[in-house]
């Protein structure tokens, strides 16, 4: 997609990485991101190009989701990004590795990680 995005946008288009990674975009984790499309008012039209796009990315999944990562810039919005992301990856209710790998990246690329219990 060659426009730039508005910051929903962004976080819808991370979660359908998110969603694609396991190569399954599961009913429950596509009701989820529907939700959050009307909730913040994204044109469906939007909704479907950004799909389309992250369905046409083959498996170049890590080099876009770092290309998003970097455009949401805002701690409470990369929080709620967080959020959604975990609540995604149980949609299905299996964790996939894909994902977990997924959620490393976006965790360490933002420095959102708690550091080890035990030294």
């Amino acid at each position: 997609m060659k426009s730039t995005l508005s910051r929903e946008e962004n976080v819808v288009k991370l979660l359908l990485i998110l969603a694609h990674a396991d190569e399954n975009y599961h009913n429950n984790e596509k009701k989820i991101i529907l939700d959050l499309v009307r909730q913040e008012n994204i044109n469906v039209k939007s909704y479907n190009k950004i799909l389309k796009e992250v369905k046409n990315l083959k498996h170049s999944y890590k080099k876009e989701c770092l290309k998003v990562l970097k455009s949401i810039k805002e701690k409470n919005l990369r929080e709620k990004t967080l959020t959604l992301l975990a609540n995604l990856t149980s949609a299905d209710f299996i964790l996939h590795e894909d994902e977990m790998l997924m959620l490393q990246l976006i965790a360490d690329e933002w420095g959102m990680y708690k550091q080890k219990l035990i030294n």
